[in-house]
């Protein structure tokens, strides 16, 4: 029996049944199975040879397997296996990946995106990719990676990043894969101060300031002229009439309207009763016989 290995992970195995006297055995059932799974090859042709094609699992680990092949006998034909190894070997992948945005500041997010798929296109399903910033290779974080091989993270730019070029690398993380790698540049921005406020000014009031009068001298220069601007003068009150004292403005008031009320009231009453016969006493000018004639 022999059998190799493609780049897809077909398996092509193949061999002859025979008897112990070397007569080939037709129409025999073989068996196949790999790490102990088995399958059904098929058939032996007329000249006791066999073949069978395999499409192993994926993913499948790398490094050697057994393949083991059985008869399980027929009418004058004991049982038979036959059992060797293959070599599984890494499997190729693709790897993309992309970030958004490609221009941030220190602690700005990076959104990093991408898909893993084998080169005949298959998902690289429930993987890990690892996620690594700067150059000092450590990573910031693993993710999985979806049935249809895709993975997306949210990872902060370090606050120490440098100024400039920047890169954030995308590595798969799986044994039964070969290594593959994606890295991305994004450029690293100092980040914007904020504005500082302008403080406004404000005009300061002025407190205006009393001019003093320039005195205007004459036109030999020695006597000062007066100034034609009027000269204020005090305006004395009632109250300082009576030397500040209250009282008295007020009695002088009420003597003032009484001796007012009399007169008045004497003088309607000497004008209503004009007519009537004199000396009645009524009026304070009944004894006024007015001037003498002569």
């Amino acid at each position: 029996m022999s059998a190799s290995l493609d780049q897809s992970g077909t398996l092509e195995a193949k061999g002859t049944l025979r008897t112990q006297t070397g007569q080939p055995v037709s129409q025999a059932l073989i068996n196949l199975a790999v790490d102990g799974k088995l399958f059904t090859a098929g058939m032996t042709r007329d000249d006791g040879s066999w073949s069978a094609s395999l499409r192993l699992p994926s993913p499948m680990q790398n490094g050697p397997h057994e393949l083991l092949a059985t008869f399980d006998g027929a009418t004058g034909v004991g049982a038979a296996s036959v059992s060797g190894t293959f070599s599984m070997p890494p499997q190729p992948t693709l790897l993309t990946a992309a970030a958004k945005p490609m221009t941030a500041a220190p602690g700005a997010l990076l959104n990093v995106t991408g898909k893993a798929a084998l080169f005949d296109h298959r998902p690289v399903a429930d993987s890990h990719v690892a996620i690594v910033l700067g150059d000092d290779g450590q990573a910031a974080l693993t993710t999985p990676t979806d049935p249809q091989g895709n993975y997306q993270a949210v990872v902060p730019i370090p606050l120490d990043a440098p100024h400039g070029p920047f890169n954030v690398t995308v590595k798969l993380v799986d044994s039964r894969y070969g290594a593959s790698q994606q890295t991305i540049t994004v450029q690293v921005a100092s980040a914007s101060p904020s504005p500082t406020p302008t403080p406004s000014l404000r005009p300061t009031p002025s407190t205006p300031t009393p001019s003093s009068p320039t005195p205007t001298t004459s036109e030999d220069g020695r006597i000062p002229m007066a100034s034609s601007s009027p000269i204020p003068v005090a305006h004395r009150s009632v109250l300082d009439s009576f030397g500040g004292r209250k009282p008295l403005l007020i009695l002088a008031i009420v003597i003032g309207v009484l001796l007012l009320g009399v007169l008045l009231g004497s003088f309607t009453r000497h004008r209503g009763d004009k007519g009537s016969s004199e000396g009645d006493g009524n009026s304070l000018f009944d004894d006024w016989d007015g001037p003498s004639q002569r």
